[in-house]
Formats: C-alpha cells, structure tokens, sequence
C-alpha cells in the first residue's frame, strides 16, 4: 500500500505533469488582470465584492483544472505506478533504402538573366537527368516532377520527394563561353557532397550541354558510391534491410580485401537473402565474393566455391535477367572463370543499355585485355584510361590502375605494367593482387629484390597468399586466355618465386 503522504505526492506530481497548475496559474492571472483593467476603466463598480462573484471565480478556476486534467497541456504521460515519465522524444525515421540511392535534380539558376538563358539552364538539367538515369542502381526523380520545386527549401525537397540528394547550380553565358556550377547536397544532413565548376567554349550548344551533363553524372554517380559506401561500413548489421545488408557486403569486402571481410560479406549477403529469397542482387553479389575468395586465395574449397558462385550467378540472372547491375557483376565472375567470350558479351550489353555504368566498364575493359587480340587490348586500354581521366574519384580508381597494370603486362609493356600497379597498392594496400602484378613486373625489369618484397606485401596482407596457388589458379582458367599465364608469371619465375612453367603445369 502507498502512504497517504506519498499518493498525495504521486497525485500533485500528476497534475503537474498534466499542466493543472500551469491553467489554474494562468486562470487567476486573467481574473486578476480582468480586474485590474475594470478597476483603472470603471473605479466606482465593485468587483469581487459578492458571494455570487466569488463562486463565479471560484468555479472557473475548478473548470479549468478540471479541463488541464482531463485534456493534458502537454504530450507527458503518468506511468502505471505513480512515477511521471518524461515526454517521449521525437525519433527521426530511419531513410528507406528508396530514398537512400536516389537524386533529384532542380533547375539550374540563370545568373545571365535573360530569357534565352533561361531555356537553355532548363534544358542542361532535363539533360542531366537523362544522363543519371544511366547511373546504376540509382533512383532519378522525372525532372517534370522535381522542377515544381524550383526555390523550395531542400530539406522540403528531398522530404516531399523522398530522395537523399539533391543536385543544384547555375548557369551563366557570356562572350562565347558557358559556366555551369553544379552541387550535390546530402539533403538528410544538409552537408554539401561536392560542387565543381565547368567552362567551356559554345560552339555547338547542344554538345556542350551533353558533354557537361555527362560529365556531372559521372561525379554525381562517384560521389554517391562513396557516400552510400562510408554509411553502410559504420553500421551494425542487426535490423538492416536486404538492400542495406546487400550494399554494405559489397562495400565492406571490396573495401576490406581480408578472408575475414570476405567471411562477413557472405554471412551478410546470406542474411539478406534469408529475409529477400528473390533478391537478384544479393545472388549475383554472393557469387562474386565466393569467386573473389578463389582468386584471393582465401577460399578453402576452390572448386566448391566457384561452383557455387556459377550456381549463385545463375539464379541472379533467372530472376533478373536485363538488370545491368547483376549482368555486371556476372561479367567479371565468368571472366574470373575462364568463360571470357561470355563475359565480354554481358559486359558490352550492360555498358550499352547503361552507358555510365563505371563499374561495368572496367570490367569490359579489364575483359579485352585479358588474353585479347593487340586491336582488342587497345580498345581495353583506352577505355581504363578514358576511366580515370574522367571518373578520378570513383572508388574503383585502384582497380582501374590494376586492369591497365594487367593489360600492360599482356602486352609485355612491363614498364607501364609497374606504374599501374604501384599506383594500384598505393591507393589500395590491401589488395593483394596489386602486389603480385607489382612482383611480376619487377622481376622482368631485373629488379629481383623488389619483386620478392612485393609478394611479401601481398602475404603480410593475405598470409594464405602463395605465387604457386596464383600460377595454378591462372592455368586452370586459361582455356580462353591463350598465352597470358606465362605473361602474367615470368617475372615471379625470374625472381625465383615460383617454378617455371612447365613444372607447375605438370604438377
């Protein structure tokens, strides 16, 4: 049983809680500055002076404690045993993965002020649009819809849009030359993701404007990648979505390069397909990380695992058969497996229905290099190059330098092969595989103790790594190849870091 003293206390704090003593407070305060006024206005009148005013007053003041009890003033509750409890905060609701990868862009601002100018800022960002509709995985808001929203706070904008991002700028025109200033806003933190500025010359509008376009699609389309990269590493995997865990497995293997990154990535990846059975994009991105574990050398059934990345990557591709992004990753899995004429077919597919597809293209580029004629190596070549030149910030640019570091070596250019690759574990250490393209081209530049060093670069960061393992797995895949195992290899034979060749074929 409760005290009298202490219900009593239990029931004052209630009301408290309820706002009684805030109505009744504000009540006597009215009554008396009611009086105040009739006084200074009517001094002969008497007021309060009867029995009947003061039961007037009296009962008023009970109304409203009544009403304060019965509608609380604040949004406070009791709780079940007496205590008060704290008004419950206002949670933000967590973004929708929706919401997570999608931009909407607004009209740029025509700084020139003419009406002219206003047509053509109209038309740059409907172009814009139409180029980051080519961006994978990305949801781009119609520019008819999002135009409406011309001067709105982007707070407002991204919230009645529902989108993360929202794209902004200007265009200015004078004496023959076009400045465009674009900006990526994270809407959800307010934070500026990046802004550039371009300046070209007018003589032909309309390339100007696919050209810019192109080119703000290409950084909008990096920048994101690496927006959605850096969240989806900090989160615990507990309560994501099939779409956050999918995301973040990628992320965090492509990012981790370990056995243990490759481990969590398919635990993560298993986890989404248990809540998503049909998700195509968690079965084409298990495939990939169980291949990548084979070519890593972290896996401890080779055979099982890229059987089952094949298996996993089929599945993908039934339920998802014209998905860009799931025929891009099954690209790069075939092409790890031999199956390189398959691979170069998917890859030009996904690049052709989804022309800003970064990923893809290194992939297609990486695949023509690889045992290709010299007119195909040269096609993959420049397409690397055009990669970096116009994508810098994309965070394939490591693996960018990498496939130019293996295209290099197919063409026996192992000066340019070093380069690449340096630049590759520079950006990257943890990527094993730089490291060995690094051994090889040393050693067949003569520089033998920089090559032993570089493996044991790779092994410090994968201590399972060994070139033997490397040369086998090469062998095993070079049905389409031709004669890029030992291309790939002679620098760590010269450097006494594996057997020649025909021993290890033997084997």
């Amino acid at each position: 049983m409760t005290a009298p003293a202490a219900q009593g206390a239990v029931t004052l704090a209630r009301a408290q809680a309820r706002g009684v003593w805030r109505a009744a407070g504000s009540y006597l305060f009215a009554v008396l500055l009611l009086v105040a006024l009739s006084w200074l206005t009517r001094p002969e009148l008497p007021l309060l002076t009867s029995a009947t005013q003061f039961v007037i007053a009296a009962g008023g003041l009970v109304v409203a404690a009544l009403l304060a009890w019965v509608f609380p003033a604040t949004a406070a509750a009791v709780a079940h045993d007496g205590a008060v409890a704290e008004p419950p905060a206002v949670a933000t609701p967590p973004m929708s993965d929706t919401a997570q990868a999608s931009i909407a862009v607004l009209p740029l601002e025509n700084l020139s002020g003419t009406p002219e100018d206003a047509l053509v800022a109209q038309g740059f960002s409907a172009e814009i649009v139409r180029a980051l509709s080519g961006v994978p995985d990305l949801r781009v808001v119609p520019f008819m819809q999002s135009a409406a929203y011309a001067g709105r706070k982007l707070g407002d904008v991204a919230r009645e849009l529902n989108v993360r991002y929202v794209l902004t700028g200007s265009l200015q025109r004078s004496a023959g030359r076009l400045r465009v200033i674009a900006m990526l806003t994270d809407a959800s933190t307010g934070q500026s993701a990046w802004s550039e500025s371009y300046e070209r010359g007018i003589d032909d509008l309309f390339e100007v404007q696919r050209e810019l376009a192109e080119a703000i699609a290409i950084e909008t389309g990096s920048r994101y990648l690496n927006i959605i990269s850096d969240d989806l590493c900090r989160q615990p995997p507990q309560g994501l979505s099939a779409w956050s865990l999918t995301h973040k497995a990628l992320t965090f293997w492509t990012v981790s390069y370990t056995r243990e990154a490759s481990a969590d990535a398919i635990s993560w990846l298993e986890q989404a397909l248990e809540l998503e059975p049909d998700n195509a994009m968690a079965h084409v991105l298990l495939g990939f990380v169980l291949n990548q574990r084979v070519v890593n050398s972290f896996a401890e059934d080779p055979v099982a695992e890229n059987r089952r990345a094949l298996a996993e990557v089929e599945a993908a591709l039934r339920l998802a058969p014209r998905d860009a992004t799931v025929m891009e990753y099954a690209s790069l899995v075939w092409l790890n497996c031999g199956l390189r004429q398959k691979s170069l077919q998917t890859a030009r597919r996904v690049v052709a229905i989804a022309p800003f597809n970064m990923i893809a293209w290194g992939y297609l580029g990486c695949g023509l290099a690889w045992g290709g004629s010299d007119a195909e190596r040269a096609e993959g070549i420049a397409i690397l190059h055009r990669l970096l030149k116009v994508a810098p910030n994309h965070p394939s640019f490591p693996f960018w330098h990498y496939f130019l570091s293996f295209a290099y070596t197919e063409g026996e250019d192992y000066a340019a092969a070093r380069e690449h690759a340096q630049v590759s574990v520079d950006v990257h250490p943890g990527f094993c595989l730089g490291w060995v393209l690094l051994a090889n081209a040393l050693g067949m530049l003569g520089d033998i103790e920089g090559a032993r060093r570089a493996i044991e670069q790779a092994q410090v960061h994968n201590p399972r790594f060994r070139t033997e393992s490397f040369q086998r797995y090469l062998v095993a895949v070079s049905r389409e190849i031709g004669d890029s195992v030992r291309k790939q290899t002679q620098g760590l034979v010269r450097a006494g870091l594996v057997p020649p060749l025909t021993e290890a074929t033997a084997a």
